[in-house]
């Protein structure tokens, strides 16, 4: 039996009348029994994403800024890119977890550059101020700064000073990393500081910091979920 609208319909109109309520919306349907039969709303979500960003503010030999090409490959697979704005801004977004290259190319497809990178999963990767010259990318600020969400798997702290081991992963998979701890890095719980000694193996942080290598961050602040 079908009921619509609070009325009980002989089955012989329930095809035609179900699809005409579902395509005006005009009431609540109800099949069968009338059981909650829960919809399930599947979980998850979709996968996260990372993204890398920087201003070029100089290009030798001479080159406009707006207009340059920034592709993005992990492991020699082309992946997302983005272009430059007036200012030399770019910020490209996509699933580029991995050992990534960045090619800078002029719209006269020039190629001004390459840069490698580590991105972890979940991390934003602000590179600052980028030159371009002679072919050789070079950032105003050394290392890259990156932000990323991970879970603690080891801590070798002694106070306020020693490293985490920790794992990001999302749906591109799994990076370890080290993040080394000083007592110049804020360590923040529901807004109050605590020491590095005090993060418990298993809870989530996010961190903030400088890539110093391909898998090492000095990190400036860790917020611990």
């Amino acid at each position: 039996m079908f009921k619509g609208c609070g009325r009980i319909l002989p089955k012989g109109v329930i095809a035609i009348l179900a699809i005409a309520l579902f395509a005006i919306g005009g009431c609540d349907v109800e099949f069968g029994g009338g059981g909650d039969n829960g919809g399930g709303g599947g979980g998850g979500g979709g996968s996260e994403i990372e993204t890398i960003q920087g201003s070029v503010v100089d290009v030798i030999p001479d080159e406009p800024l707006e207009g340059i090409i920034v592709d993005v490959s992990v492991d020699g697979i082309d992946l997302e890119s983005g272009v430059t704005d007036d200012g030399g801004f770019f910020s490209i977004d996509g699933p580029i977890a991995g050992t990534a290259l960045l090619e800078f190319t002029s719209e006269s497809g020039m190629l001004l550059g390459s840069y490698g990178v580590e991105i972890f999963p979940t991390a934003i990767v602000e590179l600052g101020d980028i030159t371009l010259e002679n072919g050789v990318v070079k950032l105003d600020n050394t290392n890259p700064e990156v932000t990323f969400d991970a879970e603690v798997t080891q801590n070798n702290c002694t106070g306020n000073s020693g490293s985490l081991q920790v794992e990001a992963r999302n749906d591109q998979g799994t990076r370890v990393a080290v993040v080394q701890i000083s007592n110049s890095t804020d360590i923040i719980i529901d807004g109050d500081e605590v020491d590095c000694e005090d993060i418990i193996v298993g809870r989530n942080v996010e961190i903030q910091g400088d890539l110093i290598s391909s898998s090492t961050v000095d990190a400036s602040r860790v917020e611990i979920d």
